[in-house]
Parts: structure tokens; C-alpha cells; sequence
């Protein structure tokens, strides 16, 4: 084969776009959970003592949503029909998050500082990628010495009990906002 031949195939591969049977097909289990998920949401919003089973699977439902989001290709990776449903899928997702607040209020709003205080450690680990902070507390607390381990536990102490007042006043605020 000449090199032509093989320029081409490369090429072919590099602009190959992943289509929407593919996606499904790698990720059957994942539609699956969220089927199954979705089912038991229903059952229980039937039942008649069933709002708080039916919040918490409604909560997993978004988690198994969520992760199913992730697994999408970048844009330029994948189909038109791929791109189509991935948006319709985002809709999914606001919808039952919407749905949430509205059908269990008294839940989301109790829930909302635990939400806020997974969001701000989140943030607080990416920032702490970014910033390398790790570093400075190194050369704060320098390994082998008495104290070190101490202080890193102070500073570690002392971040989460921010993050945790930081989301549960803003939580409070929220809750009181909306009522």
C-alpha cells in the first residue's frame, strides 16, 4: 500500500465521529440503572408513605444521569444525532432536578447545605490542584518534625469547618430566601 493509501485511512480515523449506537452500546448499563432507577421513582411516588424513598431514588437517578453526562465524547468527536440526544439528556436532568424542588421542597431545602458543602470542597480541591497549595504547607510543616502533623491538622481542620460554615449559612440564607 502506498503511503497515500495510508495518509487516507488516517485521516479516516481522525474525522470518524462516535455515533449514537456506539455511545448506547458502550454504555447499556448505565441506561439500564437509570430505567430501573426511573421505575422505582415511579412505584414509589405511588405509594403512600413512599416521598422519601421516592426523593432519595430520584436523587440516584441524577447521579446515574450525571455520570452517564460525563461519558459523553467531546463535540467534535461526536454524530449529529449524538450531539442531539446529549442535549436532550442535559434537559433530563434540569428536569428532574426541577421536578425535585417543586414535588419534595421540604427535602431539597433540608439537603441543600449537605448539596452546597460538596460543591465548595469540590471547588476547594480543584483550586487546591491549581494552586499547589500542598507546597506551602509542606514548607510550613516539613515531614519528620514534631509538629507537622499537628498543624496539617489544623489546616485541614480549619478548611473543612470553613467550607462547612460557608455552606450551611448560605444554605440557611437559601431555605429562608425561599420560604
Amino acid at each position: 500500500m502506498s503511503k497515500e493509501g495510508e495518509n487516507t485511512k488516517v485521516a479516516e480515523k481522525k474525522t470518524r465521529r462516535i455515533t449514537l449506537r456506539e455511545f448506547i452500546e458502550n454504555n447499556y448499563r448505565l441506561f439500564t440503572v437509570i430505567g430501573v432507577l426511573g421505575g422505582l421513582a415511579a412505584l414509589f411516588t405511588r405509594l403512600e408513605n413512599g416521598e422519601y424513598l421516592a426523593f432519595i431514588t430520584f436523587v440516584m437517578l441524577i447521579l446515574v444521569d450525571w455520570e452517564l453526562w460525563v461519558a459523553f465524547p467531546k463535540s467534535e468527536e461526536a454524530s449529529v444525532t449524538l450531539g442531539i440526544f446529549e442535549m436532550f439528556s442535559q434537559i433530563f436532568l434540569a428536569t428532574i432536578a426541577i421536578y425535585l424542588y417543586t414535588a419534595y421542597p421540604t427535602y431539597v431545602t433540608s439537603f441543600l447545605p449537605i448539596m452546597l458543602f460538596a460543591v465548595f470542597a469540590g471547588i476547594f480541591l480543584l483550586l487546591n490542584r491549581k494552586l499547589k497549595t500542598y507546597a506551602y504547607i509542606r514548607r510550613i510543616a516539613p515531614e519528620g518534625k514534631w509538629y507537622s502533623s499537628l498543624i496539617r491538622g489544623l489546616i485541614a481542620g480549619g478548611i473543612v469547618a470553613s467550607i462547612a460554615v460557608l455552606s450551611f449559612a448560605i444554605g440557611y440564607y437559601l431555605v429562608n430566601l425561599m420560604n
